[in-house]
């Protein structure tokens, strides 16, 4: 379980970098890009929080099959919001949202491992 948590605090930190991002790469006067930017960081930040503090595995494996959810809507935000003119967002949108994917999406494949294995030390969830 400790991998899990160990990659939901990574997302964690993606999320805290895309309510960042907009500032720190100049594109905070882009409505769209902003705000995508601010609510998905704001719903990651909250979410992978909850999953990395969390000790029910089902709460953690929903919670981070969310998260991935929300890096595929990172991934084609930009084309749906329309702001793909805008190079440092896009680019930044799409790399953090591969990157939430797959680091929460291996989270939530790795929870039902570690539910298993706990159960077979007879730890506690």
């Amino acid at each position: 379980m400790k991998t899990v948590k160990t990659l939901s605090w990574l997302v964690v930190l993606l999320g805290i970098w895309e309510v960042l991002a907009p500032f720190i790469l100049g594109y905070s006067s882009k409505a769209g890009a902003l705000w995508d930017a601010i609510i998905l960081g704001i719903a990651l930040i909250i979410l992978a929080g909850w999953a990395a503090l969390s000790n029910q595995v089902s709460t953690v494996k929903l919670l981070d099959w969310i998260n991935v959810v929300l890096g595929v809507w990172l991934i084609i935000a930009p084309f749906i919001v329309r702001y793909t003119n805008i190079g440092a967002a896009l680019w930044n949108d799409i790399i953090v949202g591969i990157l939430v994917v797959v680091l929460a999406g291996w989270a939530a494949l790795l929870a039902p491992r570690a539910e298993s294995q706990m159960a077979q030390s007879g730890s506690r969830p």
